[in-house]
């Protein structure tokens, strides 16, 4: 063994690694001076923009929240996963790793081709002290936001649903001795394991069962529940659910009831609600 692998090995299995919940499906992990993004989002346009209109990143809220970053993920190139991302990379030189589509709003978006890298599922990345499987995962279906190609001519400023998938993905990421599973499929399928399971927040009991019964977690952390078009200048609420036939015919996202069920279906499994943008040791 070479000292440079030596040297990671050591750091790799004595290094904290500290999370922050960036809101909506954002999360920042640190292990030392490295820092690794997936999917930052701060600029939340309200709801009425889904209709018409385009919309420009709040670039001074993006330089607010993230001062200092390596490597960003991101899952998909819906609006609340991208948007941000180029902010992110052009002030702080990061490497952004994604799909296809992710790639082109990227370019579109004057970022250059040296920060961007395309991924596809079945890859292992090491970037850095990281080390990254990148996933393949089943979006949940969102009416008006089916996957597809990406309009002919991308300009920005993009309307939100300039923002196409065209492939979804989980990033496993071994780091610090830990093993940490954002898992973003409908689908617990082929889930591997991992000591803590970023995961959203739904009612699906079966889907949970099958999930934790793949990872088997010892913690786990619920993100993307709160409402992505309310602006972080006012207080984090949990978005609506889904219209139901049943009373009510809308509901907030019960985040007692998630960790209930979660305890429940897995005794010893520590559920986590963050706090956005507090730094926590993983582990403590």
């Amino acid at each position: 063994m070479t000292y440079a692998q030596t040297r990671h090995t050591l750091w790799a299995m004595e290094a904290p690694v500290w999370f922050r919940w960036l809101g909506v499906a954002g999360i920042e992990l640190r292990v030392g001076d490295e820092v690794l993004a997936i999917d930052p989002f701060f600029t939340r346009p309200p709801l009425w923009c889904l209709g018409r209109g385009r919309v420009e990143p709040d670039h001074a809220l993006i330089a607010e929240k993230i001062e200092r970053c390596h490597y960003v993920l991101v899952t998909h190139a819906h609006f609340d996963h991208v948007m941000d991302v180029p902010d992110v990379a052009r002030n702080t030189g990061a490497m952004v790793l994604g799909s296809a589509n992710t790639c082109r709003l990227l370019a579109a978006c004057g970022l250059p081709e040296r920060q961007v890298r395309e991924v596809r599922a079945g890859e292992r990345v090491e970037l850095g002290g990281w080390r990254v499987d990148i996933l393949p995962a089943e979006h949940i279906k969102t009416p008006g936001f089916s996957p597809g190609p990406l309009p002919s001519h991308v300009r920005p400023p993009l309307r939100l649903r300039d923002y196409r998938m065209d492939t979804c993905f989980s990033f496993l990421i071994q780091v610090g001795g830990s093993r940490l599973l954002d898992w973003r499929s409908v689908r617990a399928e082929s889930a591997p394991r991992a000591e803590v399971l970023f995961v959203g927040v739904e009612d699906s009991r079966e889907r949970y069962e099958a999930l934790l019964r793949a990872v088997q977690p010892r913690l786990v952390i619920p993100i993307h529940w709160d409402d992505m078009f309310r602006p972080l200048s006012e207080p984090l609420r949990p978005y609506f659910t889904p219209p139901r036939l049943a009373w009510p015919p809308l509901r907030r996202v019960d985040l007692a009831r998630f960790r209930r069920m979660i305890e429940e279906m897995s005794p010893g499994v520590r559920v986590m609600v963050p706090e956005a943008f507090r730094g926590v040791r993983i582990g403590e």
